[in-house]
């Protein structure tokens, strides 16, 4: 269930496999090679029913991807009107860190504003989803 549900959301091959195997030592499976192995054939079949049963809606998703694209590598960000009429802006920038060490601790801290690039992977994978949950 798990892998089918991320599925819109683009889970891979080898997440749909961890996903499973973790199932797997839920229900009591101790052997990690039966566990592996197992998981593999489950992922294979899994991703190929999905494959089969959402084409048309997984061409959509990487249609809305690619124009993602398109638009955050023009240097904008994603955005959309929903339906409500409520207007919509992916905020995903690319942050800059900084690195605060201590005797106790490290610390990454981050700071974004509206001057700082677009980050265009952020884009381009958060769109499909954001955009379909907006309808």
């Amino acid at each position: 269930k798990q892998t089918v549900m991320t599925s819109v959301y683009g889970v891979t091959f080898v997440g749909a496999r961890q996903q499973i195997a973790s199932r797997l030592k839920e229900r009591g499976w101790t052997d990690k090679d039966k566990i592996y192995k197992t998981s593999i054939v489950a992922a294979k079949l899994t991703m190929a029913a999905l494959d089969k049963a959402f084409k048309n809606a997984k061409e959509t998703m990487r249609w809305l991807g690619d124009c993602a694209s398109i638009i955050s590598k023009a240097g904008e960000p994603v955005s959309w009107t929903t339906p409500l009429g409520l207007p919509v802006v992916q905020p995903y920038r690319q942050k800059n860190k900084f690195v605060v060490i201590t005797t106790n601790q490290r610390l990454i801290l981050q700071k974004s504003n509206d001057s700082d690039p677009i980050s265009s992977l952020k884009q381009r994978t958060a769109f499909p989803p954001n955009y379909v949950h907006s309808i």
